[in-house]
């Protein structure tokens, strides 16, 4: 017989509730956000037709029906962990769940995990990476990068870089590139999840912005510089993100005294939380290399 149950992810946000007597404790444990975890005991009030908590919420009393569901809601949860941690060998690694921005993922942190898996080998790091317009808040983390977004006050904060924005090109398209005018020549190529850097850029080097109207536009950054690896035109990007292909000569950057600011990268992690120490060295070892990187461009020995 099939079974009528809510969505677990409601059940076990209102579990951590019941059992902690505060949403932002449960958000602190479960990893996501103090708004995440309202939204999943709206959820589960919705599905069973009834509150769950006296009308004072300031210091969430579950009421006694609520009660002896959290208490239910516990032991299975118990239960299930039990189940999982007996396909898991003795010698697992500790698991540390982080999101971040698509491309910061793939062209930044990803091809630096070999260096923190050899300093923390007890750490075993997964990413999920997520694209510009995609909810990030109801997505279980233990740390979460975010580009130009300020995050919530409930997790500790740090600033690992700022971009700073360059204009980039195949080799063969930049020795086209005598001076900036002849960006009229050439084709631009943009992203709608990045927009307006192109303008930004020209500007800085006394073009007209409206260069940048003409741009050919792709859905995410990493499609358009896919687009100017294939020698199709010139874009404007963060340089510490291409840094790789600015080293092997896959791009070249023609007016490199020629660059804008752009936003900040921000890593967070709940102080509170179950894997709280492994997001501390995370972020300890992610700030170091992104400061040590940032040394090297500067050419610092």
């Amino acid at each position: 017989m099939a079974r009528s149950l809510p969505p677990l992810k409601a059940v076990v946000a209102f579990e951590a509730v019941a059992r902690i007597g505060s949403v932002t404790g449960a958000a602190q444990e479960l990893g996501v956000t103090h708004s995440a975890v309202s939204k999943q005991l709206a959820v589960l009030e919705a599905w069973l037709g009834a509150p769950l908590f006296d009308s004072n919420r300031r210091h969430m009393t579950a009421t006694p029906p609520a009660l002896r569901l959290a208490s239910a809601a516990g032991a299975a949860l118990d239960l299930l962990a039990a189940a999982i941690d007996s396909f898991m060998p003795d010698d697992a690694s500790e698991v540390l769940d982080v999101i971040a921005p698509a491309t910061f993922a793939m062209r930044w942190l990803m091809p630096r995990l070999p260096a923190f898996e050899a300093e923390f080998s007890h750490i075993d790091v997964r990413v999920r990476p997520i694209h510009t317009g995609e909810e990030w808040s109801g997505i279980p983390f233990d740390v979460v990068i975010r580009r130009g977004e300020a995050l919530q006050g409930d997790l500790r904060s740090i600033t690992l870089l700022r971009e700073e924005i360059g204009l980039l090109a195949r080799p063969e398209v930049a020795a086209s590139l005598a001076t900036c005018a002849d960006l009229a020549g050439i084709r631009l190529l943009e992203s709608v999840t990045r927009p307006g850097e192109m303008a930004r850029w020209l500007l800085a080097a006394n073009m007209p912005a409206e260069l940048a109207a003409g741009a050919s536009r792709f859905g995410h950054f990493y499609i358009a510089l896919e687009a100017c690896l294939a020698g199709q035109g010139a874009i404007a990007a963060p340089i510490e993100v291409v840094s790789d292909l600015l080293a092997r000569g896959d791009l070249v950057e023609p007016f490199p005294l020629l660059r804008v600011s752009g936003p900040e990268y921000r890593l967070g992690y709940a102080p509170a939380g179950l894997r709280a120490n492994l997001a501390a060295s995370f972020a300890e070892w992610a700030l170091r290399t992104a400061t040590i990187d940032a040394g090297l461009a500067a050419g610092d020995p």
